[in-house]
């Protein structure tokens, strides 16, 4: 008796914690990599359009909502170790098809990795041109530019912790951007320092300090720069969902002591991609919070 009791008290918190309207529910029992992550149905683009014209790869998908807007807007910056051909828009279609169809307008964007001009700071500067053609998307979309997100997957999410903060270095085409009301990390690198060393097995290479331009010892403002402990997230919230990459203990509570919405959805690890296939166990336990933060129904 007791413990249908407890059963029922948990469901009932559950339920009034959710997003309204959304009702979690595993429908993909699959586990999903590099190459069949790109397989899970998206819809078209409701338009494709360059952000910049130094490199074929500044480019990005808006999807719009249905209905007359304005939408709050999510910015979709996929992984792949800043290399070459190891990650592209596809691989975050999905998702972005998925918070179109609950509200949120996506600009699911493609930038210069290693291997095609990336790397500092040529990367950095299609991020920050990336979200500043959102100003010129919405004189001709209904889109809400006081709600705007960043969701970054895997190496994307540097572009998410580096958009947020406060200090964005020297550089001129991070001076006047929208500003950035959530970052969401998803099984993302919080900070980059923490990474090197790590890389070459997780990558085939090492591939931090290429995107860095240098080592932390010898470039040490880079690398601070895209540490939210160092360089304080200016966005109302901050969340880490982590998979299987791992997170230091500090950064979650000490961002908190700050005043800052952070918080850490731990899945179950099974896969790096899963989070970003909707309708997978991982994907349906942060899709709630993900609904939250981005304004989505």
């Amino acid at each position: 008796m007791l413990r249908a009791f407890a059963c029922l008290i948990t469901a009932m918190l559950a339920s009034a914690c959710a997003t309204p309207g959304y009702v979690p529910a595993v429908t993909d029992k699959g586990d999903y990599d590099p190459q069949s992550i790109n397989t899970v149905s998206a819809s078209q683009p409701t338009v494709s359009v360059a952000y910049g014209k130094d490199s074929p790869a500044q480019v990005g998908e808006l999807r719009l909502p249905k209905g007359k807007g304005p939408f709050p807007v999510a910015m979709v910056v996929h992984g792949g170790c800043w290399l070459k051909g190891m990650g592209s828009i596809r691989n975050t279609a999905a998702l972005s098809t998925w918070l179109a169809e609950r509200g949120v307008a996506t600009w699911n964007v493609d930038y210069r990795e290693l291997g095609s001009g990336g790397g500092w700071t040529a990367t950095f500067d299609d991020w920050a041109q990336a979200l500043a053609h959102l100003k010129t998307l919405a004189k001709t979309h209904p889109l809400d530019l006081d709600r705007v997100s960043v969701l970054g997957h895997s190496a994307g999410g540097t572009a998410a912790v580096w958009l947020a903060s406060g200090d964005k270095g020297d550089f001129a085409l991070a001076r006047d951007l929208p500003k950035v009301r959530a970052a969401v990390l998803l099984d993302a690198p919080v900070r980059l320092v923490d990474l090197v060393g790590m890389d070459r097995a997780i990558c085939g290479r090492p591939v931090v300090e290429p995107l860095m331009g240098g080592k932390p010892g010898e470039v040490p403002a880079r690398y601070a720069m895209v540490d939210p402990l160092q360089n304080n997230p200016q966005s109302h919230s901050f969340i880490v969902i982590q998979g299987q990459l791992p997170v230091a203990d500090d950064i979650v509570p000490a961002l908190k002591g700050r005043g800052i919405d952070a918080r850490q959805v731990r899945l179950s690890g099974r896969s790096h991609f899963n989070l970003i296939a909707p309708g997978t166990a991982d994907f349906v336990t942060m899709a709630p919070t993900l609904l939250e933060v981005t304004g989505g129904k």
